[in-house]
């Protein structure tokens, strides 16, 4: 099983953390709790960013210069970094080469959903389940319960079912929800969207075909997929670890590889927050840089899967991200909702 970047550069600040020395009982670990680590919400910062040096450079009985060194340094020996910044406001940002995202390529073919869980942190959470189903709130809380459990078993971590009070039904009635898009649908649709949808629940926003609409967007993706033979199975049939991946350099490529290397952390961040709508959200996103490639390539008409030189790389790119999509529906239980065009 193959570890996630995340991970390796947790490990990494860990230890150059570890040399740390305060006199006061604990304050290492209390330093050390609000040092954060984690993909920034602006690309242009890098993949990771951590404000390990502007919380270091406020204790005064740190060495700062020598620990942000010790930090920095370790932070650059890390595996496919291009580039680690400090930049002036404290933080550093760190930025991987494009042939580390391309070569995670043939892991995620190999490992399937297993793909970057060594390692990750396995962490208990509750997950609130209601003391009976009656309506699409409760319905969402045991169909969130559920994929959580499956979530946490895939990565070894443990999830406790909390039982909520009794009480009266209230909002969109379950039974007309179910009748009107489906029990697939309709668990897909309150899982892929915050819990707020249930309060304004619309059976028409709730399966519309647009590409904004997960219920549509992934399994269409998947469909696509299926038509082009560039599945998991066509992949892994036709890929090895001698391909050259480095023939995909067009930028939405490059992003597709790089967004499902965030498999693992999409996991996390789920369990985390209590919540599969994280993980139907960045299944949402891939489907999306999947509908961009196409929009530039034109996957159908154009020669873009039969162009010799390439075609391997290129089905082993949509293959991977067949493995996420299915892995991921799996996971939140919605893996026999279909669009056929």
């Amino acid at each position: 099983m193959s570890i996630s970047y995340i991970t390796q550069a947790r490990t990494a600040l860990q230890s150059a953390l570890d040399a740390v020395e305060l006199p006061e009982p604990g304050a290492k670990a209390a330093l050390q709790r609000d040092i954060t680590l984690r993909p920034p919400r602006e690309v242009s910062y890098g993949d990771i960013s951590t404000n390990a040096c502007i919380i270091l450079k406020s204790n005064k009985n740190i060495d700062f210069e020598k620990t942000s060194k010790a930090v920095v340094s370790a932070l650059k020996e890390l595996d496919g970094i291009a580039t680690v910044r400090l930049e002036d406001n404290g933080y550093i940002n760190l930025f991987y080469s494009h042939k580390y995202w391309l070569n995670n390529i043939i892991p995620v073919l190999k490992e399937g959903s297993d793909f970057g869980l060594a390692g990750m942190a396995k962490e208990k959470c509750e997950s609130p389940v209601p003391a009976e189903v009656l309506d699409l709130a409760s319905y969402r809380e045991q169909a969130n319960a559920e994929a959580l459990e499956r979530i946490a078993a895939l990565m070894g971590a443990e999830v406790e079912r909390v039982t909520l009070p009794q009480r009266a039904a209230a909002g969109y009635p379950l039974a007309s929800a179910i009748a009107k898009c489906s029990e697939g649908k309709t668990r897909f649709a309150v899982l892929a969207n915050p819990p707020g949808f249930i309060d304004a629940f619309s059976p028409i926003l709730a399966i519309d075909r647009h590409y904004d609409n997960p219920v549509f967007a992934i399994p269409y993706a998947r469909l696509m997929l299926h038509r082009l033979g560039a599945t998991a199975e066509e992949a892994k049939a036709g890929i090895s670890d001698g391909v050259d991946m480095s023939v995909l350099k067009l930028p939405e490529e490059v992003a597709l590889a790089r967004r499902i290397s965030d498999w693992p952390l999409a996991l996390e961040r789920a369990v985390r927050k209590r919540d599969a709508f994280y993980l139907a959200s960045f299944l949402q996103e891939l489907s999306l840089l999947f509908f961009r490639l196409n929009k530039r390539v034109h996957l159908i008409s154009s020669t873009y899967l039969t162009a010799e030189a390439e075609r391997s790389a290129r089905v082993g790119l949509l293959g991977a991200l067949d493995v996420i999509l299915i892995g991921g529906v799996t996971l939140l239980g919605v893996d026999t909702v279909k669009e056929y065009g």
